[in-house]
């Protein structure tokens, strides 16, 4: 049945409401994503300088002890999986969750523990049978160092204890403004460069008193990058997101607009019809 005008313009008033909604948020996640990119960009030196030292040290400390240096036997894996805490961005979650999905049905003899970061993931495994260590759903897409550093603390402690013996996380990494990709990286535990490598590196006062003190924050501050890059993705997929709802709210509303023109324009000519009719109805 054909819509009525006033029918239609019900519907465009809604369409365009839906438009300044969009358009909104898509102007707040740009402002974040630029907020977010430069912190990201400012602090990706610092990690990649942290990683060649890490570097450093493994090659210069061989015969070293360190828990996070010992091979052991994996019988339990830990996955970290970063999501959001909000929706409203596109593919971001579901891409995360697919590599994850991906990674648990890979045949394997060790068992996995979710580590969940972000509302939408928990929400997702929650349902499902698997089991689920820790979570932590109040970030807000804030890289807040103190709560980062307790995640980081709790994977360690996990993973010092035995509870764990692998850590790796699942993270969406940053491309660019209209670009991102889930992207799946080792965490713990660290593997030492092979015996004949090693470096001409003098470590004062002595390797193991600087390893245990250095690795602590390395580790703090890899988990913090990651942290960092997937919140950044986050703002930049939800502003494409949004960007794209306004465009199809734009698209709505001129459709709308011309089905309301072309109702406005047949109104006219049956009321003319009618007086026509009329008149000559009169006439005759």
């Amino acid at each position: 049945m054909a819509e009525t005008l006033r029918e239609l313009k019900t519907r465009i008033r809604s369409a365009q409401k839906t438009q300044q909604i969009t358009r909104t948020m898509q102007m707040v996640a740009a402002s974040r994503l630029k907020k977010s990119e430069m912190i990201f960009r400012q602090s990706k030196p610092y990690n990649e300088r942290m990683e060649l030292i890490l570097s450093h040290l493994m090659e210069s400390s061989q015969g070293v002890s360190h828990p996070f240096f010992e091979s052991r036997e994996v019988k339990t894996i830990g996955l970290v999986l970063v999501t959001s805490d909000r929706g409203l961005c596109g593919g971001y979650n579901a891409a995360a969750i697919a590599k994850a999905e991906a990674f648990l049905r890979t045949p394997r003899t060790q068992a996995v523990q979710l580590i969940l970061i972000g509302k939408k993931g928990y929400d997702y495994f929650k349902k499902r049978d698997i089991p689920i260590l820790l979570k932590f759903l109040d970030l807000g897409g804030r890289p807040d160092y103190p709560k980062i550093s307790d995640i980081t603390d709790q994977l360690i402690e996990a993973y010092l204890s035995g509870v764990l013996d692998e850590v790796n996380v699942i993270y969406t990494q940053f491309v660019s403004a209209l670009s991102n990709k889930p992207v799946f990286k080792k965490f713990l535990n660290l593997q030492q460069k092979k015996e004949g490598l090693q470096s001409d590196f003098i470590l004062e006062p002595d390797a193991e008193a600087i390893i245990d003190q250095f690795l602590s924050r390395q580790i703090t501050s890899r988990m913090y990058s990651a942290l960092l890059e997937s919140f950044t993705a986050e703002n930049s997929s939800r502003m494409v997101a949004m960007k794209s709802a306004t465009d199809s709210a734009e698209e709505m509303i001129e459709h709308l607009s011309l089905k309301g023109n072309k109702a406005r324009q047949a109104a006219i000519t049956n009321e003319i019809l009618e007086i026509v009719t009329a008149g000559e109805a009169i006439k005759g």
